[in-house]
């Protein structure tokens, strides 16, 4: 898996074509969607037209989406045809369940046994070739145990918020690796997230500040810190920034000329803001 991907959440079907259409122009080869997104659609016209019909192979294509959480077998398989559908595609190199429960968390589809069942369903997915690994997102300590309880297949990822600021959100970051599983950043820039101009990760002044010291913007400077981490110790994974600007997406994926120092690091560290949003694991 690259360790800078294109995110799409938000966006729908026109937007997610010239996202990821423009992603793959300046040289993206990973994206990341999910069934409740409803824009996979988008995406896999993007995948067949800028991508396959330019003559680029599927195997060169590295293609993660996900299924809501909370489901049971029938459901697991249902959803799934419809991301395979809506993609245009025989397979996912990766596929997620989205929350360790529905998005309500009602008791039903909130326990361990539902997410045993969800889980156990997936791996009969990459028995058949659906997907060729599958992982977890959102998922706190005890959701990863019930998994792990019944795991044939391991989960290979755990994606969750994480950004500078955010430090370890729940305390899982630490948890997911000693366990052997890929922790991944979604929001990486904190987007949609709500705080002071000062904090941006984008233009906020700590960013900033390291930015100007290495001939970069802020938000390389954001990115760098997470890709950085996953270059340089095990069981940490890349970033899906998200942006429709070509000149943003470019500029997402242009991290690997520079190095932070130790300092740098150590300052993006100890920042905590803009905070993360806790709360996953509160869910039974």
């Amino acid at each position: 898996m690259p360790l800078v991907g294109a995110g799409t959440w938000l966006y729908n079907d026109t937007i997610a074509y010239e996202s990821v259409c423009n992603a793959f122009k300046v040289g993206y080869s990973y994206v990341d969607t999910a069934w409740i997104y409803g824009n996979e659609r988008g995406v896999g016209k993007a995948i067949k037209e800028c991508w396959l019909d330019k003559g680029r192979k599927r195997e060169d294509l590295f293609v993660m989406t996900k299924i809501n959480g909370g489901l049971n077998k029938s459901e697991v398989f249902a959803a799934h045809a419809d991301n395979l559908k809506w993609l245009g595609l025989d397979y996912v190199d990766t596929l997620l369940a989205h929350f360790p429960a529905d998005w309500e968390a009602t008791p039903a589809r909130a326990n361990p046994a539902r997410r045993q069942e969800q889980w156990q369903a997936m791996e009969q997915l990459v028995s058949e070739g659906a997907a060729k690994t599958i992982g977890i997102s959102h998922y706190c300590r005890q959701h990863i145990d019930d998994v792990l309880e019944v795991a044939i297949i391991k989960p290979v990822i755990n994606q969750v918020e994480w950004h500078v600021g955010s430090g370890d959100l729940d305390d899982v970051m630490e948890y997911t690796r000693s366990k052997g599983i890929f922790f991944q950043s979604f929001s990486p820039l904190c987007g949609p997230c709500t705080y002071e101009p000062k904090d941006s990760l984008i233009n906020g002044d700590l960013v900033t500040r390291i930015g100007e010291k290495h001939g970069v913007s802020g938000s390389q400077v954001s990115l760098k810190y997470l890709v950085q981490l996953a270059e340089t110790k095990p069981f940490y994974a890349g970033v899906i920034p998200k942006s429709s600007n070509i000149d943003h997406i470019r500029s997402n994926a242009d991290i690997f000329h520079f190095t932070l120092d130790a300092t740098d690091m150590a300052d993006l560290a100890a920042a905590t803001k803009p905070p993360g949003t806790g709360g996953d694991c509160e869910v039974p």
